[in-house]
């Protein structure tokens, strides 16, 4: 995971730079992975050979312990630029979600990511806000913040 991250990390368009600078990502991919259960979950998607093309992590979308299985945030990596890889991973992880407790399911991605916003869209996802530039570190672009509701 660490390979593709380093390696992909400037074309990362569509990840919405969730982690910061100053976070390492074998912390970040440690956390996240301690972090999973029936209902948080985190994915490798990889070639017919081993070779890891892309993630997807489900996470609490917040840390109050009565909200906490009610939303979660969908983040999605891709280390190649591929709609039916962003697809097939967002797809699966909706599917995982339908079967949980969450009744929303979170993800923002910046403005100039024409591809994952197609992605989320296609999959099922509602923009619901606009998430402004932000200056101060850690800095991040506009952002368009997306909803999946689930039914169950």
């Amino acid at each position: 995971m660490l390979r593709v991250c380093e390696r992909h990390a400037s074309h990362w368009a569509h990840w919405d730079g969730s982690i910061p600078r100053e976070l390492r990502l074998y912390e970040f991919f440690d956390r996240a992975l301690r972090s999973q259960d029936e209902v948080f979950q985190f994915w490798v998607a990889e070639n017919g050979h081993g070779a890891m093309l892309g993630w997807e992590m489900l996470s609490a979308g917040s840390g109050d312990p009565v909200n906490r299985r009610h939303a979660a945030e969908a983040t999605t990596c891709l280390g190649q630029q591929s709609s039916g890889l962003g697809r097939a991973l967002l797809t699966h992880a909706t599917r995982h979600a339908a079967r949980t407790p969450l009744q929303y399911v979170f993800a923002r991605v910046p403005t100039r990511d024409t591809l994952m916003l197609s992605v989320l869209e296609a999959v099922g996802y509602q923009e619901v806000g606009l998430i402004p530039e932000a200056i101060k570190p850690p800095a991040r672009p506009e952002q368009l913040e997306f909803v999946y509701v689930l039914e169950h």
